[in-house]
């Protein structure tokens, strides 16, 4: 399956590479940051689809699509809700899933502005740790 990326997508993927240091959040294998990032993938804990949470980063993590992501999205799906409330706790998981239920219209223009600010400032706090 093919999935359209949009503009802002590729945005957010950078920016949760970024956040999580290139490394898969379930089996803890680093990628290099050279571009052949093709096995490593934003996974969504709360599908795409849903636009309340498609850019929240309380609902991603950052997997190799082969196996981790594979695997967390197929039989060990209990595993990733685990992981889930471990990383957020029960209420934050509570209310990841209010917000998963919850409409939001698309609004690229208003999400683009806000992901390149967001870039912008993890930018600076990468510079701020190199002095």
């Amino acid at each position: 399956m093919r999935i359209k990326l949009r503009e802002t997508d590729k945005l957010f993927t950078k920016i949760v590479r970024i956040k999580y240091a290139y490394t898969c959040q379930k089996c803890g294998r680093v990628y290099p940051r050279d571009g052949s990032l093709q096995n490593l993938g934003v996974s969504h804990y709360w599908v795409r689809s849903r636009e309340s949470t498609r850019f929240d980063l309380d609902n991603v993590t950052l997997l190799c699509n082969l196996p981790c992501h594979h695997r967390w999205e197929g039989e060990e799906r209990d595993d990733y809700k685990k992981y889930m409330i471990e990383r957020l706790g029960q209420v934050g998981y509570d209310l990841l899933t209010v917000r998963a239920h919850t409409y939001q219209k698309k609004d690229d223009v208003l999400m683009l502005m806000y992901l390149k600010q967001e870039l912008k400032f993890l930018g600076d706090i990468k510079k701020l740790e190199e002095v």
